[in-house]
């Protein structure tokens, strides 16, 4: 007879689940931290009970050769092209930075901005978005925003709106492209392994195509949003536009022949990008991200001589190591409840009060990862998410496409993440980054800005999944 207190030993997975991301979500511990604290923890509960299912390795006639270690089967929890794109993305962004290019375009756009600060929110909002589009926007926030601070800071006006803006407008325009969001990158890299449905729209290319007006949308209707919000600060007059006005931004520049060289490398593994969708190239897209990021590196040869002393240092110094921990930890203790079958119990909820209906499925998948991923930073809650959307499948016996609810997901996590500053990592970042001047973001500020911006993006999101399920999300 069993103790009526006696817990399972998957309700105890479960529990260490929720403990580490309840640390995450409370920060009292570095986020890595508490990630890899909780997959620390898996392995040693793994051992002790035999709780989870060994990999294990077949013949051609079905007999066992192998059965693998926990450790090797846990490695293969972690989505390893998630990690390998954003490492290549982000050698390519500590080139550039070391190079001054990004602090040259934020130069630019403020002196095109002649001082105005409505026109200085546009500008450094629309290239935050465009960098987003080719390079993660964790990485574009953490190479903008502090030239932003010092841009605000000389011309004496609060850096909140624009910090904001960029933050949020990359969150934004981040789900359009399969590179510039993390929960996109781990979609496009989970729907490559999915093989019950052909998923060959979850490209480069693809999301371009299939979110590319929508996010226009919603980018439209979220500067107006600001434009508004922002109405008293975007009025006033800078005391110090001369002082911007007589910077050169090529003084930032600190070697020109490794920035041109850096750049027609990115835009040449942009067009690989492309390349592989329409021409099936035999590569994965983590692949291509990682040889251009190589040949980047084997190509430069700095001029700049204090550039040149331990420059491979200085690119790997600026890999956010800590973000590639992160994922890796998270795809261990979502892989955990995962194969206790605890992600198939969720599939199965969603199955069963939401009904078989496509559309009426993919519309609520919008609003429950917009709503969770205000709650709680949307990298998590995607990986959480992927294989739920995948068992949904399953439940509904192979009738039901996850097409359209991968879409789906990547609108709701992506626009959902704007309403608080734990809802993505980039706006961890921005929140960090605005920590170092005199006007902080706070939580209430943020939510007054972001939530009407992700009901708005979200309700655009709707209508686009309603109108054009059969067209362009199925």
């Amino acid at each position: 007879m069993s103790h009526p207190l006696m817990v399972s030993e998957a309700q105890v997975v479960l529990a260490i689940f929720i403990l580490s991301f309840a640390l995450i979500l409370l920060e009292l511990v570095h986020r890595t931290i508490a990630a890899w604290f909780g997959s620390v923890l898996m392995l040693l509960y793994g051992h002790y009970t035999g709780v989870f299912h060994l990999h294990e390795q077949f013949d051609s006639s079905g007999s066992l050769v192998k059965t693998y270690t926990l450790e090797h089967t846990m490695i293969g929890w972690i989505e390893w092209e998630v990690i390998g794109l954003l490492l290549g993305m982000m050698i390519f962004a500590s080139i550039l930075e070391l190079c001054g290019f990004f602090e040259y375009v934020a130069i630019k756009a403020s002196k095109m901005s002649k001082g105005d600060p409505w026109r200085l929110i546009v500008l450094l909002g629309t290239i935050t978005t465009l960098i987003s589009l080719v390079i993660d926007n964790v990485t574009a926030i953490i190479i903008i925003a502090p030239v932003t601070l010092r841009i605000c800071n000389k011309l004496e006006i609060n850096p909140v709106p624009p910090l904001m803006a960029e933050a949020i407008l990359s969150d934004t325009g981040g789900v359009a492209s399969m590179v510039g969001d993390p929960p996109n990158v781990m979609i496009a890299a989970a729907a490559s392994d999915y093989t019950a449905f052909d998923l060959s729209a979850f490209s480069f290319n693809g999301f371009l195509f299939k979110l590319g007006i929508l996010t226009f949308f919603a980018w439209v209707a979220t500067l107006s949003y600001f434009r508004w919000y922002y109405r008293e600060w975007s009025t006033q007059k800078p005391p110090h536009v001369e002082l911007l006005l007589e910077e050169d931004e090529w003084d930032a520049i600190s070697d020109k022949p490794l920035m041109y060289s850096t750049l027609i490398i990115l835009g040449l593994t942009v067009v690989a990008f492309s390349a592989k969708s329409l021409l099936d190239l035999p590569i994965e897209i983590d692949g291509i991200a990682l040889s251009g990021a190589a040949f980047a590196l084997i190509v430069a040869r700095p001029k700049n001589e204090e550039l040149r002393e331990g420059f491979i240092n200085e690119v790997v110094d600026k890999v956010e190591w800590q973000a590639l921990l992160f994922f890796a930890g998270l795809f261990l203790l979502v892989g955990a409840v995962g194969d206790v079958g605890y992600l198939d119990r969720v599939a199965n909820w969603i199955f069963d009060n939401f009904g078989d209906d496509e559309v009426k499925l993919a519309v609520a998948v919008i609003w429950v990862s917009a709503i969770a991923s205000a709650l709680i930073d949307n990298i998590p809650f995607t990986a959480a998410m992927i294989p739920v959307i995948f068992s949904i499948t399953e439940a509904s016996g192979g009738e039901l496409s996850p097409e359209p609810l991968l879409w789906a997901l990547a609108m709701g996590a992506g626009f959902g993440g704007n309403a608080t500053p734990i809802g993505s990592s980039a706006n961890v970042m921005t929140v960090a980054i605005s920590e170092r001047g005199p006007y902080p973001i706070t939580t209430a500020e943020w939510v007054r800005a972001g939530f009407p911006v992700m009901i708005i993006t979200c309700c655009v999101a709707t209508i686009f999944m309603v109108l054009f399920h059969g067209v362009l999300y199925s």
